[in-house]
């Protein structure tokens, strides 16, 4: 699959707020990826990484039933399941296509915000790594 800026960027909004409709700013996905340093070091691990992504599971299946569906998002936002953000996603993850990503789906999917801010390939990801992903996706987004 190509990868570009709308994929970057839902990546980065599901990374931060999972279905959640907000907008956050940059320095709040720093700070929420950073989330994912279980041992402190300042450094997210690809295995940290997936167990984060694990954890953030129970946010996006709101209903419990294994899938990430219009009826996990609150009823005054589900309109935005065709065309908003979730759409997006469901571009992204929704491997089989069956409308709505499956926890398989959501936690074997690639990871590609890692991969990407891994800059020096070593497969550890350190906040000013994290930092720089941050300013390239804002600035891609905003068409610089």
């Amino acid at each position: 699959m190509k990868v570009t800026v709308k994929h970057l960027t839902a990546l980065a909004f599901v990374t931060v707020a999972g279905p959640s409709l907000a907008q956050p700013s940059f320095d709040q996905f720093a700070a929420r990826m950073m989330e994912a340093d279980a041992n402190g070091d300042n450094h997210i691990s690809r295995a940290e990484m997936a167990a984060w992504r694990k954890s953030q599971w129970a946010k996006m299946d709101r209903n419990r039933d294994g899938y990430f569906s219009r009826q996990d998002l609150p009823r005054f936002v589900q309109s935005k399941w065709e065309n908003g953000r979730p759409a997006e996603l469901r571009r992204i993850y929704d491997v089989d296509h069956d409308g709505r990503i499956s926890r398989s789906e959501f936690l074997n999917s690639p990871m590609v915000l890692f991969d990407r801010a891994d800059s020096n390939s070593d497969n550890l990801v350190s906040r000013a790594e994290i930092e720089v992903a941050a300013a390239t996706v804002k600035s891609l987004r905003q068409g610089k």
